[in-house]
């Protein structure tokens, strides 16, 4: 076996990452590239996120990176009330045995990463944080690095809690809690969520 038989591969798999990283591939494609290169480089995203692994955003709702069993996070998520979690990481369906038996009740919404959650998503997931908050459950919020999909969700669920809250508000509140994508404001999907907010509001009224 020679040298570029082993060097090759792996360049191309580093370009492959690396392009993947700076959102250049075609979803269809970053999907099968997502679910590759995810458990290879989730150490990385735990050494990156080990200081502030989840943060209380709200009474009700936890954003964080994707809860690790041989870490004992789904307990301690657990002993802190969370009932329910909701999973935006199309490459992994996250712990469900862990899950089912600690009684967590989990919304799976595969969003491909570095890509934004539909707004049907968005919306499925307000309903099942309403539907727990309601029943006196906390709800975790994650994708790979609570980041980019989950923290939209996170983004939106703020929104929904604060009518008044303007899309800069929110992103500032966001990131004076946890280090996410900074242009969440921006995303097309979040704003549309805003403005149907908003015109609820005005019809109700």
């Amino acid at each position: 076996m020679t040298s570029n038989t082993i060097v090759l591969p792996l360049t191309l798999c580093g370009v492959l990452y690396v392009a993947f990283q700076l959102h250049l591939l075609p979803p269809s494609f970053a999907r099968i590239v997502g679910r590759i290169t995810f458990f290879p480089t989730l150490p990385l995203t735990y050494l990156a996120r080990r200081l502030n692994y989840y943060t209380l955003i709200d009474s009700h709702v936890f954003l964080g990176a994707v809860p690790l069993v041989f870490l004992d996070h789904v307990k301690e998520l657990h002993a802190r009330g969370v009932r329910a979690v909701v999973n935006l990481c199309d490459e992994y369906q996250g712990p469900i045995s862990a899950y089912r038996a600690m009684g967590i009740k989990q919304l799976w919404l595969p969003t491909v990463d570095h890509t934004e959650p539909t707004l049907q998503d968005i919306e499925k997931a307000m309903e099942f944080i309403q539907f727990h908050k309601e029943r006196g459950s906390r709800v975790y919020v994650h994708c790979k690095a609570g980041a980019g999909r989950s923290a939209a969700i996170a983004y939106c669920w703020l929104l929904q809690q604060h009518l008044n809250w303007s899309l800069k508000e929110t992103q500032e509140y966001l990131n004076e809690k946890r280090r996410v994508r900074k242009s969440l404001f921006r995303q097309t999907n979040i704003v549309a969520f805003y403005d149907s907010l908003h015109q609820d509001t005005l019809t109700r009224n």
